[in-house]
């Protein structure tokens, strides 16, 4: 590790499926899929969560729920339970921002299922236990408390953190010290780097990138020719270079919901109702998790074609004033209701 910092990243595996798993102990072992419902290979919404069992036969989450039933017709499919996974996060997230405290370090909430725990050395005045030790009690406050496993990767900075979370999953802990950090990524597929998804994968391999190790030695010059700025941190990205901060203020990106209707449709009697179904959805979870304050309010549109909007306003905006945001979500909603409907959205950001 750098001398000063240790950052950890925690990650829930699965954490809807595992939720699930832990109400229903039936389904234990089996393929669990939370998401749409199939209808028999004929549902048009999408995965929310797959659990291991169902990865294996090519289940991931963003897959649309129709493939995700022809892959595995006998796999457990059920609706996604918001409140029971805001309830959870929050009794983790408690379990995690104690244990930093514990340490003196600093704690961020990055979404429902993640967050980062940062430690400088010299602030570590009880007994100054190693990072795995460290690493394997959150794991085991986390069981203990919520019955559902974590992984954890620590590293240098949030980026060695973060790949390392994903490492050994699930259920997995891997620390990486910063001697170390270019062994640990120069064998693995450049996927493995955030930001990096199969639109630059495509345009890397007219350079032969396949690994981390091929990616670096590429000229900073020749990936910033490429793809401009971004071709900045993939050149830093390859070296495990990162220079973010752990921001406490920050935590939690967004919270968000969405749903997808059975049939196409552009009547406002059959939307509205769902809209703010969802609205309210957010606000109450939004609040649970003690987030009562938030600048964006996002709405989500997508047409037959497939086609998606968003439209966002920024303000001063607090789960207190219902009212008010379900009557701005309606006025950012209201221009895209003049065409057939698949999907509409609700999110808040900015905490």
């Amino acid at each position: 590790m750098e001398e000063n910092r240790t950052i950890f990243h925690i990650d829930l595996d699965a954490f809807f499926a595992s939720c699930e798993e832990r109400e229903n102990p039936q389904f234990l072992g089996m393929p669990i899929v939370v998401g749409a419902d199939p209808k028999g290979g004929n549902g048009r919404g999408v995965v929310s969560t797959a659990n291991y069992s169902a990865r294996k036969f090519g289940i991931h989450s963003a897959l649309p729920i129709s493939r995700a039933w022809h892959l595995c017709p006998t796999a457990i499919f059920l609706p996604v339970n918001s409140t029971l996974y805001s309830r959870v996060s929050s009794s983790v997230m408690k379990i995690l921002k104690s244990t930093a405290q514990k340490y003196n370090g600093k704690f961020a909430q990055v979404g429902i299922d993640e967050a980062y725990i940062v430690l400088e050395a010299r602030s570590r005045t009880i007994s100054n236990p190693s990072a795995a030790a460290v690493a394997k009690e959150i794991k085991q406050k986390i069981f203990k408390q919520e019955k559902v496993t974590a992984s954890v990767g620590v590293g240098p900075n949030m980026l060695i953190a973060k790949i390392a979370s994903d490492f050994q999953k699930p259920n997995g802990i891997t620390v990486v010290n910063l001697k170390d950090v270019q062994k640990f990524l120069d064998p693995m597929s450049i996927r493995k780097l955030p930001g990096i998804g199969p639109k630059t994968e495509y345009n890397l391999k007219k350079f032969m990138v396949q690994t981390v190790e091929d990616l670096r030695k590429i000229p900073q010059s020749t990936l910033y020719d490429e793809f401009g700025q971004p071709g900045i941190s993939l050149y830093e990205s390859a070296r495990g270079i990162d220079h973010r901060v752990v921001d406490e203020e920050r935590e939690t990106k967004s919270i968000s919901e969405e749903h997808t209707f059975e049939h196409d449709t552009d009547s406002a009697q059959e939307i509205l109702p769902i809209f703010f179904s969802l609205v309210k959805n957010v606000l109450n979870t939004t609040e649970r998790g003690g987030y009562k304050n938030f600048k964006t309010v996002t709405i989500k549109i997508r047409y037959s074609n497939f086609k998606t909007h968003t439209k966002s306003k920024s303000g001063a905006y607090s789960t207190k004033d219902s009212d008010k945001i379900e009557k701005l979500a309606l006025q950012l909603l209201w221009p895209f209701l003049n065409k057939k409907i698949r999907l509409i959205g609700f999110r808040v950001s900015g905490f």
